[in-house]
């Protein structure tokens, strides 16, 4: 039980960390909206954007994927467990 709950902490973890991560880019590309002028540096900004987002995607898949693979495994277990009581 300690090990679950420790798990759902962590997925939980990942989960407000990439919250606050998002939040940090958008206070970002909100600063720079009105500062440039010059295409490179908007192009520089864009790919910059595409990056970050694209690490975000990835953190928050992984995330996802953990959550989702503790929620198929408890629900084996709730099964087995269910099975054993009609027993």
């Amino acid at each position: 039980m300690v090990v679950k709950m420790k798990e759902l902490y962590m997925i939980m973890s990942d989960l407000l960390e990439l919250e606050y991560n998002q939040k940090s880019l958008w206070y970002i590309l909100d600063a720079l909206a009105g500062g440039f002028d010059e295409r490179q540096e908007e192009a520089m900004i864009t790919n910059s954007t595409r990056y970050y987002l694209t690490g975000l995607q990835k953190e928050l898949r992984g995330a996802i994927n953990r959550l989702d693979a503790y929620i198929a495994e408890r629900k084996k277990t709730d099964t087995a467990n269910s099975e054993k009581i009609d027993r």
